[in-house]
């Protein structure tokens, strides 16, 4: 079995087999996503303004470089590597049950989940922190296979690429901003 027929084979299988009567639910969490992060960085400037602390400005200006940065590296890589989408390629098997722009790789919704997730990690180390973000984020990865708007790789590339970018920004302005 090759790497794609594996691909379409999990895609097809996730797709086929939703919790019954899960579909609203799936759709609300992959649409909470720029929400959430755009909320967590409000709240991160709000703690920010109203204690002013420089480890809180950081955390903010982590959490805002990374988001930016998702946003540009999700629509340069769909504009370097076009992919159709499943519900596009498989009409016949795949159907579409939530929204999706142009290309499917990588899966933008997962890679900013997961960026999100591993910055929030790395500012707060905490599991009370780290277990719901990191559940939200693998719960967002999987609505978008199950939705039938992603391939499982669009997804892991989401989940590679968004944890490179949520681990090495924090770490970055944590080493050289003051």
């Amino acid at each position: 079995m090759t790497l794609q027929s594996l691909d379409i084979a999990l895609l097809n299988w996730l797709h086929d087999n939703p919790v019954p009567g899960s579909v609203p639910f799936m759709q609300f969490v992959s649409d909470t996503t720029t929400a959430l992060s755009i909320g967590l960085a409000a709240v991160m400037l709000a703690v920010w303004l109203f204690r002013r602390q420089a480890s809180h400005f950081r955390r903010f200006i982590s959490l805002l470089l990374v988001l930016l940065i998702v946003a540009g590296a999700t629509q340069g890589l769909k504009k370097l590597i076009p992919r159709d989408r499943p519900f596009e390629r498989f009409p016949e098997k795949i159907e579409k049950l939530s929204t999706g722009g142009d290309s499917s790789f990588p899966s933008g919704h997962t890679l900013e989940a997961f960026a999100v997730a591993a910055a929030l990690s790395f500012m707060f180390r905490r599991r009370r922190v780290v277990i719901p973000i990191y559940a939200w984020a693998c719960l967002v990865g999987y609505t978008r296979i199950a939705l039938g708007v992603h391939y499982p790789s669009d997804v892991a590339a989401g989940i590679l690429a968004g944890t490179l970018i949520g681990l090495a920004i924090p770490w970055l302005v944590s080493r050289y901003y003051p």
